[in-house]
């Protein structure tokens, strides 16, 4: 009886309430968006050892019908890096190539009974520097694209010599240039270790055009990245410039480095 008095007032307060029973919703807390603002850099070492097609005022050490072995006895210098750094959306990405040529050659004869000696030497040192800022496009966990404006920078020295017995003439031509580049480089992601990465720009300035294009297969492991790619560059200066044209071309395999 006690127990049907105490349901009743209950009811009876309900609808002396309007009747409406709101059911009680958990109110669930709405977890801020994070912004990830880890810097992630680069390092990468490389080497591309390209074939050379093109026109020159002066000619480069020749590789016509020689094997990859005499190339390589004919580089005096070298060293090929690459350096990117991102925050954000926002990256980096710095690109340096020192390559330096020495080649040399010598005969003698003899001629009305006095020996001639007849030597020449050549040498060719080459910059080529880029520097790029990009903006992620695109960044879904397996595309990555980034668009991407920047400057190159080529510097090209030749120093000649030809001596005849103690007779020595010499030049030193040598040109640079600066040209500014827009373009686009990202990823396409197999899985967690097999990638794709790619590279395409193109510009003007003081060359008339150039033009780079890379893509390859890389494999991380952990911290550092294997990578094998094919390089293209291409410049064409004019036909007053010490390049004409010049098709850069060829295999290219490096080690990268995150940190």
């Amino acid at each position: 009886m006690k127990k049907w008095i105490t349901g009743t007032a209950l009811v009876s307060s309900l609808v002396m309430a309007g009747g409406d029973i709101a059911p009680v919703q958990e109110v669930v807390p709405v977890a801020p968006v994070e912004v990830n603002d880890e810097i992630k850099q680069s390092f990468e070492l490389y080497g591309w050892l390209p074939s050379l097609d093109g026109t020159l005022k002066y000619n480069l050490p020749d590789n016509s019908g020689t094997g990859e072995s005499d190339i390589i006895s004919k580089l005096d210098g070298v060293f090929m890096g690459a350096y990117s750094i991102r925050k954000n959306q926002w990256s980096f990405l710095a690109d340096v190539q020192y390559v330096k040529f020495a080649d040399s050659q010598s005969v003698t004869q003899t001629l009305l009974n006095r020996q001639f000696t007849l030597a020449s030497e050549q040498e060719l040192t080459t910059w080529i520097a880029s520097g790029y800022v990009g903006y992620a496009l695109l960044d879904d966990g397996i595309h990555t694209l980034d668009a991407i404006v920047g400057l190159r920078y080529l510097s090209l020295g030749a120093d000649i010599s030809v001596s005849l017995n103690n007779l020595q003439r010499g030049i030193s031509p040598s040109t640079e240039f600066y040209d500014g580049v827009v373009g686009v480089q990202g990823e396409v992601n197999f899985n967690e270790s097999w990638y794709l990465p790619y590279h395409f720009d193109i510009g003007a300035g003081d060359s008339d055009l150039t033009a780079q294009a890379s893509v390859g297969i890389g494999y991380r492991f952990g911290w550092v990245d294997a990578i094998l790619s094919y390089r293209y560059l291409y410049y064409d200066e004019g036909d007053e410039a010490l390049i004409n044209t010049l098709d850069a071309y060829g295999p290219q395999i490096g080690v990268k480095f995150h940190f």
